[in-house]
């Protein structure tokens, strides 16, 4: 069973890192980050209901491994030296957008 739950949760959190490289890869910075985090926050609030192993694989290793709060740091640092608005758009965006799509997953999963 522990074998089955390791490889279960490599696989998920396979899965999630390759959504977030096509983004990357789809979309300019910071955009495809900010889909994917939102994305991921969605999910994750649908999923709440999730316990046990299930859970750990949706929450942890497939919306673990798809969103990403280092990446969104990174960009606020690189935006705020470009433009500040911009940067605090993004932030803002992030965090209200995050939000809003969380309360939408629960919502969705009622």
């Amino acid at each position: 069973m522990v074998i089955l739950a390791g490889l279960g949760f490599m696989a998920v959190a396979g899965t999630g890192t390759l959504i977030r490289w096509a983004a990357a890869a789809r979309f300019t910075p910071p955009l495809g980050t900010l889909l994917v985090n939102l994305a991921g926050t969605f999910a994750l609030g649908a999923s709440a209901q999730l316990d046990g192993l299930g859970a750990t694989l949706v929450a942890t290793a497939g919306l673990g491994a798809l969103t990403t709060f280092s990446t969104v740091m990174l960009e606020l640092v690189e935006l705020w030296t470009l433009d500040r608005r911009r940067a605090l758009a993004y932030g803002s965006l992030t965090v209200a957008g995050g939000l809003l799509a969380a309360w939408l997953g629960l919502v969705v999963a009622g």
